[in-house]
């Protein structure tokens, strides 16, 4: 196949391929879609040659630290059908979250479509990292969805486009560079510094097992119930959700024999400006905050991660460092990148927790939820694979009535039992957290 067109790298494009590894590590998500309704194979063909024409880079090969884009798109070569109509296989389903997407001879984007009955079945989507991050990602689904509708008005025209990292950032001088600079060192010199104290989930050694999730619902009605107790506090929901994971992340590991001490959460943020930017791709930046193991409870913590957050958000150091970390990660050779990610495995961040709940649904009906005149999307469901020496981390997101924590895990790491204790302390450190807001 004849290729025509490449586009270099950005830095976050080349930071998550340095996450890949054949055969076992390819750091790419997988977004479950729940469906109800009747649905066709010429529906998904149709939905995915326009979302590919749309998002061409979903078709790119990588070749030499860039996109190339293919001269022809061939949207039957990236949908997969898993028919499960003569009865279910759920380890055939749980493999979905395990397909290794090596970007130098395949795509970064593919979709199964999982038939359980001629009504029900679910969409899984994957898509490496590299590609985009989860905001620009749930924009791509509701452009699928909407397409599977043939009574839908007329779908917008036209490449997404693709934009630089520094488009997104309120400031580019010198000065924000070396604000950046100074706090991204300022952070690599505290973690050798004053090192992280190992939680449970660091501890183990073994990350060639699968993707594994286990999935707590929370109706969104609840988390809405905090906004009147919280402002007082000056606590963003964020806030909340950040310090009952601390405390529940703390006792689970505590229980299970790894000693309290300092710890660290990596929170990511979207640094797009909040109107008029869209892109499809990364656009992220990161808020690291340690906090000190003990018998806290989840609304003191947050208060201690409010804290210690504000000067760092108020200052824009999240955006401003943007640029100086780009520089080191397309300075850095990839072989180098990939070693310090999953050979060397420095201990600088004990758990990961991404927060998509304010990003909402785009395009969702009042009931937020996607659908189309015939086909309801029931759930929405995310598998983020770990790498060391992470082996889980949480990604949660809102849909419909529901906010869903996904605690993501390597299964030769972490057992399923021990990840289901770590959610059942997830629910308990949140029934506190209302406990105490409620007083």
């Amino acid at each position: 196949m004849r290729r025509f067109v490449a586009f270099p790298f950005q830095s976050l494009d080349k930071a998550f391929l340095a996450g890949t590894q054949a055969p076992w590590a390819s750091f790419a998500p997988v977004w479950r879609l729940e469906y109800r309704g009747p649905l066709t194979e010429e529906q998904l063909l149709r939905a995915l040659g326009w979302v590919l024409a749309r998002y061409p880079w979903c078709a790119a090969r990588v070749a030499h630290e860039a996109w190339v884009l293919p001269e022809q798109l061939e949207p039957h070569r990236q949908l997969s059908v898993l028919d499960l109509r003569a009865g279910p296989d759920p380890s055939a389903e749980a493999a979905l979250a395990d397909r290794f997407l090596a970007l130098e001879t395949e795509p970064p984007f593919h979709l199964t479509w999982v038939r359980r009955s001629e009504d029900t079945g679910a969409l899984v989507f994957q898509q490496h990292h590299a590609l985009a991050d989860g905001r620009a990602f749930l924009s791509l689904i509701w452009d699928f969805v909407r397409c599977l509708d043939a009574t839908s008005s007329p779908l917008p025209a036209g490449i997404v486009p693709r934009r630089a990292e520094a488009e997104a950032l309120p400031s580019r001088g010198v000065g924000a560079f070396v604000r950046g600079a100074l706090h991204t060192l300022a952070q690599v010199l505290l973690g050798n510094l004053r090192p992280l104290t190992p939680l449970f989930s660091n501890r183990g050694t073994d990350y060639s097992g699968r993707n594994r999730t286990q999935h707590l619902f929370v109706p969104l009605s609840r988390i809405e119930g905090w906004r009147e107790r919280r402002k007082p506090l000056g606590l963003s929901v964020n806030d909340l959700l950040a310090g009952a994971l601390c405390a529940a992340l703390t006792r689970w590991s505590a229980a299970l024999g790894s000693p309290p001490g300092v710890h660290n959460l990596l929170m990511m943020l979207d640094v797009r400006p909040r109107e008029g930017f869209e892109s499809f791709a990364n656009h992220l930046s990161s808020l690291q905050l340690r906090w000190r193991g003990g018998q806290a409870r989840p609304l003191e913590l947050a208060r201690q991660l409010q804290q210690a957050a504000a000067p760092v958000l108020a200052a824009r150091l999240p955006w401003k460092r943007v640029l100086f970390d780009a520089f080191l990660i397309l300075a850095t050779p990839l072989p180098v990148l990939r070693r310090a990610l999953l050979v060397k495995r420095q201990l600088l961040t004990n758990y990961s927790f991404s927060n998509l709940v304010p990003l909402g649904t785009p395009g969702a009906g009042p009931d937020g939820r996607w659908r189309t005149a015939t086909l309801q999307i029931d759930r929405l469901l995310i598998t983020t694979p770990c790498t060391p020496p992470q082996a889980a981390n949480t990604t949660c997101v809102r849909y419909g009535d529901e906010v869903c924590f996904n605690f993501n895990f390597k299964d030769t790491a972490l057992k399923p039992e021990q990840v289901d204790a770590l959610t059942r302390e997830f629910s308990r450190a949140l029934e506190e957290l209302e406990q105490d807001l409620a007083r």
